[in-house]
């Protein structure tokens, strides 16, 4: 079986991703900051690139501590979590621990690796009512091109939820 990947990120309405250090630019209304962290309770695991790891762990320690927590990485990024240099690695580690769908929450590079692996079937986008200079891009591969359809439009306050599928 195959396993799902969920990609969580806010977006400017310029299209930028807003980053974690961008955030105090706007106030998220309460239920749109927290569904990243959702998300990831219902997956029951969290994948996330050193940086933004980093940022949140300290503050985090007793929701990561109840969920799987995968960094994209490089480097050993500590004893409570599984450090892995790809998406596949990541995607085959999860599914061996019983998993069946791998929760992505950040940052750019990570967001990038699953969509230049072609690894992200779902798409999950808060678009904020504001636009930012200096946040992400959200790309893929040179020359490839990745399809999604329009599954589900929510609003939440002045937030569009925008839910994505593979098409």
């Amino acid at each position: 079986m195959k396993m799902k990947v969920q990609l969580v990120a806010n977006l400017a309405a310029n299209g930028q991703l807003i980053l974690a250090e961008q955030s105090a630019a706007y106030e998220a209304p309460a239920e749109i900051s927290c569904m990243g962290i959702a998300k990831a309770m219902e997956c029951g695991n969290v994948v996330m690139g050193t940086v933004t790891y980093n940022m949140f762990a300290p503050m985090m320690k007793e929701i990561f501590s109840k969920l799987e927590v995968v960094v994209l990485t490089s480097k050993d990024a500590g004893e409570d979590v599984y450090s892995a240099e790809t998406p596949e690695e990541t995607v085959s580690y999860l599914k061996s621990k019983g998993f069946e769908t791998a929760c992505v929450l950040g940052g750019t590079k990570t967001y990038n690796a699953f969509m230049a692996a072609g690894l992200a079937d779902e798409l999950f986008f808060n678009l904020f009512p504001v636009v930012i200079g200096g946040g992400g891009s959200l790309e893929t591969a040179p020359g490839k091109v990745l399809n999604y359809k329009l599954a589900e439009t929510k609003a939440k306050g002045d937030v569009a939820v925008l839910h994505f599928v593979k098409a």
